[in-house]
């Protein structure tokens, strides 16, 4: 695996991420949006845009945490499939 296929996948995954967790907290908010006016410590922010944040935000680190664990996974499977090298 190259440097710039394992840093496409990584990015992929969180940008992937951020839309899956900004789509959940799009949902969030709508559906309970007085939950996110007692987590807002400014009162002038919509509450759906504020679950909007948090969800992208949250996204973007477990997408990213999840490419890269795919990645482990995948070097690992490999390099264990790999041949012994016989003298």
């Amino acid at each position: 695996m190259t440097w710039k296929r394992i840093f496409a996948v990584v990015t992929i995954a969180a940008l992937l991420g951020m839309v899956m967790g900004g789509l959940f907290g799009l949902a969030a908010g709508s559906l309970a949006p007085d939950f996110f006016r007692h987590v807002i410590p400014w009162h002038d922010v919509e509450p759906v845009g504020f679950a909007i944040l948090l969800g992208a935000i949250a996204g973007i680190l477990l997408g990213g945490a999840l490419g890269c664990f795919g990645v482990i996974g995948q070097t690992l499977l490999l390099w264990k499939a790999r041949a012994p090298v016989e003298k």
